[in-house]
């Protein structure tokens, strides 16, 4: 005789089921959406970022998933690097000037600015010499290998942990301990870059954060729509289960079934196979045709691009390189503004933070440069309403004194 498994046959009875309350309509939600927490949890000797310390993935997730998200973060970080690491005073300290250069490198600058803006922080690796006189090397380091050490009791980080992937560690495989910049004597110290977030000690929201869940709906529409193509575009279902009403237990057993079979985006279009004993006690399934679906999909999908654009403070679509209805023509000036808005209250700030921490390094080798990100601007979009020094005539337009002396002379004698 052939075994039957007693659990199969316990999940897909067809025998009837005892009835319960006549005709009673049971609303199932396929599908919930939970936001997902910034907890900073306290676990062994370092500090989890996230509930299972995975929130630097979910915010990499967003990046390669969303569309606009995408698009807004590398336009922004590249705003933030501009033309690279410059300093005012280059030529009067030429020596300093070439050893920052070859301190920060134009790669290792570009991967800080981008995971600062990505990630809302950034982190560097400071190489010492052996008798440590002088700082020699500075590399970047992805920011989500690292978790802070706990604090000690003067509220100080003395370390970070690094681990090429955190899911890997466990009770037997640690991570290593690295000593945080100036904290040591160690070769080898980490310098984190981060932003002040009131209620946050250890890691720094991005300041996207609002915006996150308008970029994982961007996903699901997307999502939704390449299943629905693959599928044959199959609409919403009713599903009527036509052997009895089933008691409140077995109610919610179907249901866990069906929410796990069956919801979300990735399951738009799929079929249901049922085995029935007869005609008369199969589920029926009818369709259920929205009119209006795809208006409400238009409808979120511009409405989640334009949350996802307000909480990166992008002013016009354009400065990122997504395309604006209204045309560049004819709204250059409003584009000036716009741009001009966008430098003053989002990279500058950004720029600032950064080139904090970068002369801090300057300063562990003695040298002091003034320092700053030359601008992408265009030199008809610089405002130079506040600038009354050569040295922030130069931030504002990235061009010295000396060029710009240059090029007023050939402009001269163009004209003539």
């Amino acid at each position: 005789m052939r075994k039957v498994n007693k659990m199969a046959k316990k999940r897909y009875t067809t025998k009837p089921l005892p009835k319960a309350e006549k005709g009673k309509i049971h609303i199932v939600n396929m599908s919930s959406y939970t936001r997902p927490e910034i907890k900073e949890q306290y676990n062994r000797d370092w500090v989890e970022y996230g509930e299972d310390n995975d929130y630097f993935n979910y915010l990499i997730d967003r990046y390669n998933g969303s569309a606009t998200n995408n698009a807004a973060i590398n336009g922004i970080a590249e705003m933030i690097y501009g033309k690279g690491l410059e300093a005012v005073d280059s030529k009067e300290n030429e020596k300093d000037y070439k050893e920052m250069k070859e301190l920060f490198t134009k790669d290792c600058m570009k991967k800080i600015c981008y995971d600062y803006k990505m990630m809302g922080q950034a982190a560097l690796q400071i190489i010492y010499s052996k008798d440590r006189k002088k700082i020699v090397q500075v590399e970047h380091i992805p920011v989500e290998t690292l978790r802070a050490e706990k604090a000690n009791n003067k509220g100080q980080i003395q370390a970070y942990y690094y681990a090429k992937d955190w899911s890997e560690i466990t009770s037997k495989l640690n991570p290593k301990r690295i000593p945080a910049f100036g904290t040591s004597n160690a070769g080898l110290e980490i310098l984190y870059i981060k932003p002040y977030r009131a209620g946050f000690y250890y890691y720094s929201p991005v300041d996207y954060q609002g915006g996150l869940q308008y970029a994982e709906l961007e996903e699901e529409i997307a999502n939704y729509h390449i299943n629905n193509i693959q599928n044959g575009l199959a609409p919403s279902m009713l599903i009527n289960f036509n052997n009895g009403v089933p008691t409140e237990e077995q109610r919610s057993l179907i249901e866990q079934n069906i929410q796990e079979k069956f919801s979300g985006s990735s399951n738009a279009g799929r079929f249901i196979l049922a085995f029935n004993d007869s005609k008369e006690l199969s589920a029926s399934i009818e369709p259920v045709i929205l009119s209006d679906a795809h208006e409400q999909y238009k409808f979120l999908s511009d409405e989640s691009m334009r949350k996802v654009m307000v909480s990166h403070r992008i002013v016009s679509p354009m400065l990122v390189g997504i395309k604006d209805n209204t045309g560049l023509g004819n709204n250059a000036e409003e584009l000036q503004t716009a741009s001009l808005l966008m430098d003053n209250t989002v990279i500058r700030p950004m720029q600032v933070t950064i080139l904090d921490e970068l002369e801090r390094v300057l300063m562990y080798n003695g040298i002091e440069l003034d320092i700053y990100f030359k601008t992408l601007q265009p030199l008809e979009f610089t405002d130079l309403t506040n600038a009354i020094t050569d040295a922030e005539i130069e931030k504002e337009t990235g061009i010295k004194k000396e060029d710009s002396e240059v090029i007023e002379d050939e402009s001269i004698n163009i004209e003539e």
